[in-house]
């Protein structure tokens, strides 16, 4: 993986996380087949010796019936440990890019003006007692296998968090330029123009937009004078969310006169 970042001049890294696969539970496969074949085996024999003193094979059916049973079964585990076992991986953030490797494969490197976006995404489920917060990261290269990052993979949430910093660094002033040139932006489920913004068919001026807030998974946009959400769109519906609000933000307080404060990141 280092090597790899070298020779794509990614820089240090700056963060690192990787997946750890699950052991396969053996004992599933192995307790079938050392009660399984003993039981064929001695199916087989009752059959064989039935035919010779009875002439009647069949007194040993049941056995072999429940035995293959039984070693069909081991088989079946078996083969869900060859052909469904994960491999580990890596994905590595550098100070000009990502990189994963995959085990057994050659790293996969991309600088941030080769990823077309990222998308993020993190759900909170609650029993009355406990709440768990689970968060997702898709990395879309311009080229290439998208990325997605999970809690699957160590230290998932602080490296998502630090991820969409760096790439929300490089791609905000250049979505900042696009704007100022007149185009519209798009992020996927919604999209940006130096007049206002949309999704769909719909569409909002910069004057008549109040707020802009994501909480609990959802973007809400409000119009002023409305008590609803003038649109409530999923989250992981908005491609580089944290650059979309913060261009938003920047087109909000110019349409309504006000100058963006100092440090605005847009």
């Amino acid at each position: 993986m280092s090597r790899v970042a070298r020779d794509f001049e990614l820089g240090s890294r700056q963060g690192l996380v990787w997946t750890e696969p699950k052991r396969f539970p053996w004992i599933v496969v192995l307790l079938p087949a050392l009660v399984g074949l003993p039981m064929l085996w001695l199916g087989m024999s009752s059959a064989v010796e039935g035919r010779r003193s009875h002439g009647a094979w069949y007194h040993g059916l049941p056995l072999l019936i429940v035995g293959a049973a039984v070693v069909a079964a081991a088989g079946y585990f078996l083969f869900l440990a060859l052909t469904r076992r994960q491999a580990q991986v890596w994905v590595g953030r550098y100070q000009h890019g990502i990189v994963r490797e995959v085990a057994g494969h050659v790293p996969e490197a991309y600088s941030w003006d080769e990823i077309d976006g990222i998308r993020r995404s993190s759900t909170t489920v609650t029993n009355g007692i406990i709440s768990v917060t689970t968060h997702e990261l898709r990395v879309r290269p311009r080229e290439g296998t998208e990325m997605t990052v999970t809690d699957a993979y160590q230290g998932a949430a602080r490296f998502i968090d630090e991820l969409d910093k760096a790439f929300t660094r490089v791609r905000l002033p250049q979505d900042r330029d696009r704007l100022k040139a007149g185009e519209r932006v798009d992020f996927f489920g919604a999209h940006l123009d130096p007049d206002g913004l949309g999704y769909l068919d719909h569409r909002l001026g910069w004057r008549e937009v109040d707020r802009i807030t994501m909480k609990h998974g959802w973007l809400e946009i409000h119009r002023h004078g409305d008590g609803k959400p003038w649109a409530r769109l999923p989250v992981e519906m908005i491609q580089n969310v944290s650059v979309f609000l913060a261009l938003a933000a920047r087109m909000r307080q110019e349409a309504s006169g006000k100058r963006p404060r100092p440090d605005d990141p847009a």
